[in-house]
């Protein structure tokens, strides 16, 4: 409930800054998302130490979960940046800010790609 009530706080903060200075604004969204995400990530920590604990019993390798928890990262990162980005008016750079995530998600995804290509090599081999 917390993070709802910086949500409300900032969002009525900013309509006080969009009559008198526009800039101000920005930061003060940017400083609020910032602080929400840091807040996010802090409470998933939980969830991923499970996550992590219950891959570990399946005694796959664990390389696998650190591509998925990095490629989740990514797309948190991304996404905020994306609509910071939107909220200050730059559409461009949004996009290009998504851009970047989704290239950055594809190269730590590779060895992935690659341990499914030898798979289905092996599968038709045999």
């Amino acid at each position: 409930m917390m993070i709802a009530g910086v949500c409300v706080f900032t969002a009525a903060l900013c309509k006080v800054f969009d009559n008198t200075g526009r800039e101000y604004s920005v930061f003060v969204k940017t400083a609020a998302a910032v602080a929400v995400m840091t807040a996010v990530i802090g409470a998933l920590a939980p969830a991923a130490e499970l996550i992590g604990r219950l891959y570990d019993r399946t005694g796959a390798d664990g390389g696998y979960l650190d591509i998925m928890m990095k490629g989740l990262g990514i797309c948190y990162l991304t996404t905020l940046a994306g609509e910071i980005c939107r909220d200050s008016g730059e559409g461009a750079l949004a996009v290009q800010a998504e851009t970047a995530g989704k290239t950055a998600l594809l190269l730590i995804s590779l060895p992935l790609f690659e341990k499914a290509a030898d798979l289905a090599i092996q599968l038709i081999n045999n």
